[in-house]
């Protein structure tokens, strides 16, 4: 599982705890969330279901704490773009390459968690509780805010009209780079990219 660690960032392979997240993350990402068993991530991690259940208490949690490992080298990019000096119209696309650099990565994984948390999983619902729910939403709202900030600083300095709708406008731009990365409308290029969809979030497709 060597891709798998080099992918999201594991690097201890003899760390019971980081095997069991690698199995997970690959098993998670080919099958599903719903189809997914917990005996088929013991199998690949090559343990024992004591040892899984020693650091987790079901599927869902071993899920939510993979989905939250993997987004942790990520949040801190994206907080030390928020942070940056960088001018607000060129932070805008490179929090946009960023996103698009981290979901391109994860793309199968953050498939399948978009699936749950929309309620599109097994028999037209959901496969976790509300409250279960309300953890993945909370996580999207945290992200989807740093591009919100993003946006607050361009507006406050005068990049971005008042009227503009700074909470509106991050759903939106984190919809279209989801939607860039699931409909396989990447470039090769990322920052190309990022550089598309900037100047059309920005600006429009107008002819000016």
């Amino acid at each position: 599982m060597k891709h798998i660690r080099e992918n999201i960032g594991f690097h201890d392979s003899q760390n019971k705890r980081q095997q069991i997240l690698e199995a997970a993350y690959a098993v998670f990402s080919s099958k599903g969330y719903h189809r997914a068993t917990v005996d088929e991530i013991i199998a690949l991690a090559d343990t024992g279901k004591g040892t899984v259940y020693n650091y987790f208490v079901n599927k869902e949690q071993l899920f939510y704490t993979l989905i939250k490992e993997c987004s942790m080298p990520f949040q801190i990019i994206i907080e030390g773009i928020v942070n940056s000096s960088e001018p607000p119209l060129e932070k805008v696309e490179t929090i946009i390459k960023a996103f698009l650099e981290f979901y391109v990565k994860h793309a199968n994984l953050w498939r399948v968690m978009m699936h749950e948390v929309r309620g599109f999983g097994a028999n037209g619902s959901s496969n976790f509780t509300q409250e279960q729910l309300e953890k993945y939403q909370t996580c999207f709202c945290e992200t989807i805010g740093m591009i919100e900030k993003v946006l607050l600083e361009a507006q406050s300095k005068g990049f971005i009209r008042e009227s503009c709708d700074a909470t509106r406008a991050a759903h939106g731009l984190f919809s279209v780079i989801v939607t860039f990365v699931f409909r396989d409308f990447v470039d090769k290029n990322i920052g190309d990219t990022a550089h598309t969809i900037a100047e059309l979030f920005l600006y429009g497709a107008a002819d000016r």
